[in-house]
């Protein structure tokens, strides 16, 4: 029972909660945080309903990478052996954990790829709400509420500017809704901000703190190492910078980049032992020697963004974020406010820096490696707010709140009715979603326990999405496994029958060529099957297939 305190006169008159406020207190505070929630609840719900809307759903549902996840669900629930053969990203912290925990608790892929796309929004916003604790903790709860809601209409917005199905272009915004687009290490540099940031304001290194931030290091680093020149390396630079600059004590920056560096470390020396799981290595994606063409190929990709008003509208709002991290570094540089505010802006600022000169520099023609300027720029935007909130305070005119709230008000009221107006169609447009390519596959299939073999873009959809008694294996165009986000512990004692030919692939020998006529030819919107069952061309597929997989599996140690 909380304890009571008593009053003037020696009765009690209060009952005070463990965090030291009144319970009267209390209340409106977790109504406040309640309606918080539901505001950024609302703004995921735009989100999601807009990409659902448009060709990006695309991306989010059936692209190659975007179903890696149901796809490693869809193995374990076949009991297949664990035999994956991932990228640089092993996606096991957190995606994977996350989305087996989704589909726990919905029917198909499309949902829980739904549910985990809000999640990750619904994170973002909680972690810039602890942020916002610590670069704001003299204003009222409601302020802070307020701008880390505000933080993710940033978001939001860029995300309704979004509406192509492709991934390589610089729309940013929504591949946080996927979950093969490292929301993972995006999250875990928001976490690693708010630690950093908790232990600047503090000004010492707790042992809990450096503990969790160490397994965040560690964590990520194994599954991702983008967290290293995403998150790490940004950190450790912007506390030496401000430690030798006297803004930051030299103590609590030491133990923290010390920190970093060794989960790191032990990140990377835990992906020893995962080796087998990884197909390439992170090295070969380095190429300086086409840092010219990569700078080439993201103008080339900013002036087709600019060819449209919504193109435009993001450009405006990612360079938005650029200037209130430029903007308040210089202003709390001059002012010398709260250390915390001070990190908050130039950690953003090296951030953008790092990552837009590495991509460069590394010879990446891949946008989704600029993933931090979308969500990096949400820690300026709560430090400049702090900022004005401070200068406003000195000035005194702060004292007619009225028409602030006012606009606050209304501003949670339309995002609550726009999110209630769009939340009825998305949650059946979720529940109803179904990919016909998979239906007509099915149909074929009429039951039977078959497996078939296809190309990456052609086959991963269909192998996610269609009945768990179709089995399809991914093969490069000399039918051989083609070993990249697949569970090559699917390969063994395989029996393929039949070929899927998408409409977009490319086979340099004509599939009859190699495998001779097929028994016979089913036509689906976007694709073929050739079925070889009880053909010549059955035993050149189990030969070639399944042989290669049995290779690939014995040098990578299974």
């Amino acid at each position: 029972m909380p304890p009571v305190v008593p009053g003037p006169t020696g009765h009690d008159t209060a009952v005070v909660p463990s965090d030291g406020r009144p319970a009267h207190r209390a209340w409106p505070a977790v109504g406040r945080e309640a309606l918080g929630a539901a505001v950024a609840l609302a703004l995921s719900v735009i989100a999601l309903g807009h990409v659902m809307a448009t060709d990006r759903v695309a991306l989010l549902w059936y692209d190659g990478d975007s179903v890696l996840l149901p796809l490693v669900e869809r193995s374990i629930r076949l009991g297949q052996p664990f035999e994956w053969a991932m990228s640089p990203a092993l996606f096991f912290f957190p995606e994977l954990p996350v989305y087996l925990l989704c589909s726990l608790v919905t029917g198909t892929p499309q949902q829980a790829l739904a549910l985990n796309g809000v999640l990750v929004l619904l994170a973002v916003y909680a972690l810039v709400r602890a942020a916002a604790n610590e670069l704001m903790p003299a204003a009222r709860r409601s302020a802070r509420i307020t701008v880390s809601a505000l933080a993710l209409g940033f978001v939001t917005a860029l995300v309704l500017t979004e509406y192509t199905a492709t991934a390589t272009s610089l729309e940013l915004g929504s591949l946080l809704l996927t979950t093969t687009y490292y929301y993972g290490a995006l999250l875990a540099m928001l976490g690693t901000a708010v630690l950093v940031l908790r232990t600047v304001r503090t000004g010492r290194a707790t042992v809990t703190v450096l503990v969790v931030l160490g397994l965040v290091a560690a964590c990520t680093t194994a599954s991702n190492p983008l967290y290293v020149p995403w998150s790490a390396a940004p950190v450790v630079v912007t506390l030496a910078l401000l430690s030798l600059a006297r803004r930051v004590p030299w103590r609590p920056a030491a133990w923290t980049s010390g920190v970093l560096v060794a989960g790191a470390v032990v990140g990377y020396l835990l992906r020893i032992p995962l080796a087998p799981f990884v197909s390439l290595d992170p090295s070969t994606y380095v190429h300086p020697d086409q840092a010219g063409r990569t700078l080439a190929f993201f103008a080339a990709l900013t002036d087709d963004r600019a060819g449209s008003a919504r193109g435009d509208a993001e450009l405006l709002l990612l360079f938005a974020g650029l200037v209130l991290a430029v903007g308040g570094t210089v202003w709390s540089w001059r002012v010398r406010t709260a250390r915390t505010v001070l990190v908050a802006t130039l950690l953003p600022l090296v951030t953008i820096v790092a990552v837009s000169v590495g991509v460069v520099v590394a010879g990446s023609q891949t946008p989704r490696y600029l993933e931090p300027i979308v969500t990096a720029p949400l820690l300026a935007l709560v430090a400049v707010a702090e900022l004005v909130r401070s200068a406003v305070r000195r000035t005194r005119v702060h004292r007619p709140r009225r028409g602030v709230r006012l606009v606050v008000a209304v501003a949670a009221a339309v995002v609550l009715v726009a999110g209630v107006a769009v939340a009825p169609g998305t949650v059946a447009a979720v529940a109803s979603a179904r990919y016909a390519p998979a239906a007509c596959l099915d149909r074929w299939a009429d039951g039977r326990h078959v497996t078939g073999v296809g190309q990456f873009w052609t086959v991963r959809p269909l192998a996610a999405y269609a009945e768990s008694d179709v089995d399809l294996l991914q093969v490069r165009d000399t039918f051989e496994t083609y070993p990249w986000l697949v569970d090559l512990g699917a390969y063994r004692d395989a029996t393929p029958t039949f070929v899927v030919i998408g409409a977009n692939d490319l086979w340099t020998t004509a599939v009859e060529d190699s495998l001779g006529a097929p028994a016979s030819i089913t036509h689906c919107t976007g694709f073929d099957v050739y079925d070889y069952a009880g053909t010549a061309g059955a035993a050149v597929l189990q030969r070639d297939v399944v042989g290669s997989a049995d290779r690939i599996r014995r040098e990578r140690g299974f």
